[in-house]
């Protein structure tokens, strides 16, 4: 659902979202910017670039929370920025929970997933791809013909607004 939002940017080493809908974001409000946030961060501070996200999606249950799947960048290693994709729940316009689902990056491994969100379930697979072949030293001496991938999943029910880890990290 993201994809098409997005486009490569080489000097930062990430993707982002597309010009006309960048100019379409809004700044995370206060109360949003204290949510703590669920899932895999892999130890980033995850404060938009910008301040700002891009509401991607938007839907209301029939319990009436309202969930939003927001798109935004975070710095990352060596001037590169992470795209960020992120579930949250609100009650009346109060935010309640965030979910981390995808933090798309490369930087040596490179790091995305795929995710399946419906009424109570949330399921993300997260791929860890490296193809780098190092020296014992830790030196860059190519690519691998077949990379090492991790994949790791994690699976989370919805109960009322709540994201909850059920396996997984």
């Amino acid at each position: 659902m993201v994809d098409r939002l997005l486009l490569y940017n080489d000097t930062v080493s990430s993707y982002q979202l597309k010009p006309k809908y960048r100019k379409l974001a809004i700044p995370f409000s206060v109360k949003e910017k204290e949510l703590h946030l669920k899932g895999e961060t892999y130890g980033y501070a995850m404060r938009s670039i910008d301040g700002r996200y891009y509401t991607v999606a938007e839907r209301k249950d029939k319990y009436g929370y309202n969930y939003k799947l927001i798109a935004y960048n975070v710095g990352g290693e060596n001037d590169t920025e992470i795209l960020v994709s992120q579930l949250n729940s609100y009650r009346q316009g109060t935010p309640i929970d965030a979910l981390i689902l995808e933090m798309n990056f490369v930087f040596e491994t490179h790091c995305s997933a795929h995710y399946a969100v419906n009424d109570s379930v949330i399921k993300i697979d997260r791929y860890e791809v490296n193809g780098i072949l190092y020296t014992e030293d830790g030196d860059i001496i190519g690519t691998k013909n077949i990379p090492d991938t991790v994949i790791s999943r994690s699976v989370y029910k919805i109960k009322a607004g709540q994201f909850i880890l059920l396996s997984g990290q």
